[in-house]
């Protein structure tokens, strides 16, 4: 089978999360590599089970904002894992019988995961029935969990050197182990002048800039933390991404005319690397996808609220790093915004300590990989 007649199927949970974003990054990045290549992008958790897809993503919203504590006591802990093993048997009949069709429909040449379950079901269909067409994990946080694991997974994709020690120490080979980063927009590998940017989207080009996100769902408290930032004495913009959050990006556009500071708002969009060109600063949720376009674009950033479990490692690894600065709760963002405002020398510090840590090419480099392994 030539290169161009061999067909991809990236699996993701979730239409608009991180693992989604990071699907829908790494098709892009075949689309902009390789044209001809057919590259199918598969929400695995609402294709294996519909019904059961919307009764989990309302648990675990439920459970994110409302007891968070309880995620972070459960999260990656080897007795759950062990108590869902049995569970994950009798799970993978139905996701089976419809990933079988599936194979025989599509003839992949390739499998990616961007999260741990459907990643699981394909790893455990390869063990079962001697399947050897490769799979191919993509960790999207920068230190993964024991979900990860399994030996029917050829190879991993991580974003650093600790995520690969930490694989190896749960016993998957170090060949096995590739560290490309976690896969972020093609669009970020480019870059545009700030006037450019400001006559393109309203924004005030000879002030600096504070953007505030939280994520595609616009999770945190959007709102009081551009209260806070109104609040400064330094003479700044306010960017706010609000993303699903309808009641955030209209509560923030009906309020504009309130705030002292220029105040811009988006809901969910496909170029933020534009609006991470023009900022100075970025406060944000501690998403892998989001931080990691931060990272690449060098901006000083702000973490605050990160849910118990994934994004308190990925904060707790950049803190080691001294690429971000942490804060307890909106109340603190202003003072932090504060310092970095008035001391260039820790607001350049962070920048370069981003782009040292970071991946601006990391899907074109998985691209490669799934080539390659595919060859």
């Amino acid at each position: 089978m030539s290169a161009e007649s061999k067909r991809i199927i990236i699996f993701y949970i979730n239409e608009y999360g991180g693992h989604s974003r990071a699907a829908l990054n790494i098709k892009e990045a075949f689309e902009y590599r390789h044209s001809t290549l057919e590259v199918l992008g598969i929400n695995g958790l609402g294709y294996f089970y519909p019904r059961g897809e919307k009764i989990v993503d309302f648990a675990y919203s439920t459970v994110i904002k409302h007891i968070p504590s309880f995620w972070g006591r459960i999260y990656d802990r080897k007795r759950v894992i062990k108590k869902l093993t049995p569970l994950q048997a009798v799970v993978n009949r139905v996701a089976f019988r419809k990933l079988n069709l599936l194979i025989k429909r599509f003839s992949p040449s390739c499998f990616v995961a961007t999260q741990a379950f459907p990643c699981g079901v394909v790893a455990d269909f390869k063990e079962k029935y001697g399947l050897k067409i490769p799979l191919i994990a993509v960790v999207t946080d920068y230190l993964p969990h024991r979900f990860w694991i399994h030996p029917g997974v050829d190879k991993y994709v991580v974003a650093c050197h600790e995520a690969k020690n930490i694989l190896v120490r749960e016993g998957v080979k170090e060949e096995k182990i590739n560290i490309l980063g976690i896969p972020i927009s093609v669009k970020f590998s480019h870059s545009f002048l700030r006037k450019e940017i400001a006559k393109e989207l309203g924004l005030v080009a000879d002030i600096p800039s504070v953007l505030v996100m939280g994520g595609g769902w616009g999770l945190g408290p959007l709102e009081e933390v551009a209260k806070h930032l109104d609040d400064l004495e330094q003479n700044l913009q306010i960017i706010t991404v609000c993303g699903r959050n309808k009641k955030a990006y209209d509560w923030l556009v009906n309020n504009r005319h309130e705030f002292k500071k220029p105040i811009f708002s988006f809901g969910y969009i496909d170029y933020v690397n534009k609006l991470m060109d023009f900022s100075d600063i970025i406060i944000t949720k501690a998403g892998g996808i989001t931080v990691s376009e931060a990272l690449a674009k060098g901006l000083a950033m702000i973490i605050t609220n990160p849910i118990p479990g994934q994004e308190e490692r990925n904060v707790n690894y950049l803190l080691q790093k001294e690429a971000i600065m942490k804060v307890d709760g909106a109340s603190q963002i202003k003072e932090a915004v504060k310092v970095l405002m008035e001391d260039k020398k820790s607001m350049y510090h962070l920048k370069e300590r981003a782009k040292h840590i970071s991946f601006i090419d990391s899907s074109l480099r998985i691209v490669d990989l799934v080539l390659k392994t595919m060859s």
